[in-house]
């Protein structure tokens, strides 16, 4: 299992213990693949991200907003290991995520990141990629797993995306709601991308 973390001394289970855990779970509490996963959707999203965070490498400013940013809670220290593709992969692969929740998670980051002041970097995608689904799962979702599970997903410490999940919260000020013209124009415009 690659590593997104920067915490040597992570308490997160080893990949045996993952793997037991995924297996006590019932079928349908995962997605198979001939489900929800979509693989055009993830790859539009990572090719969105990745061309986010390209852009924001131009700004003239990029430098000194890095280092404003550099103690934030989701900044991580080393590049990760697992792609922005591969990491949305593991995510939608493990949670079940509606094409409509990935997509509303998305604007949650986007309208976090604005309200916040903080750009997408290589060093901070993957874990507001991975806050903003997890918390969008619980508000739209029927069904949504422990934090302990997501922990492991994320391959953090429990504490740790218990604190993430706050600081998203309240930076969002709980804001969570997308309205169904919102969710349409950036539908549209992920899909236009191609």
């Amino acid at each position: 299992m690659s590593s997104i973390i920067d915490d040597t001394k992570s308490n997160t289970p080893n990949n045996e213990n993952f793997v037991e855990m995924r297996n006590n779970l019932k079928k349908e509490d995962l997605i198979n693949d001939n489900s929800i996963l979509n693989h055009k959707l993830n790859s539009l999203i990572s090719i969105n991200l990745l061309h986010k965070i390209s852009k924001n490498k131009l700004k003239g400013n990029y430098k000194t907003l890095l280092k404003k940013q550099k103690n934030n809670i989701f900044n991580i220290q080393k590049l990760p290991k697992l792609s922005i593709g591969d990491f949305l992969y593991r995510i939608t692969y493990y949670i079940k995520v509606s094409e409509e929740t990935l997509i509303s998670s998305l604007i949650l980051m986007e309208r976090f990141c604005i309200k916040n002041n903080i750009i997408l970097t290589l060093y901070n995608i993957h874990r507001l990629l991975f806050i903003s689904i997890m918390v969008n799962t619980k508000f739209m979702e029927d069904k949504y797993f422990l934090n302990s599970f997501y922990a492991m997903i994320c391959d953090v410490k429990l504490s740790y995306l218990n604190k993430m999940e706050y600081e998203f919260l309240c930076g969002s000020q709980f804001q969570l709601f997308i309205n169904k013209n919102t969710y349409n124009k950036y539908y549209n415009l992920l899909l236009n991308q191609e």
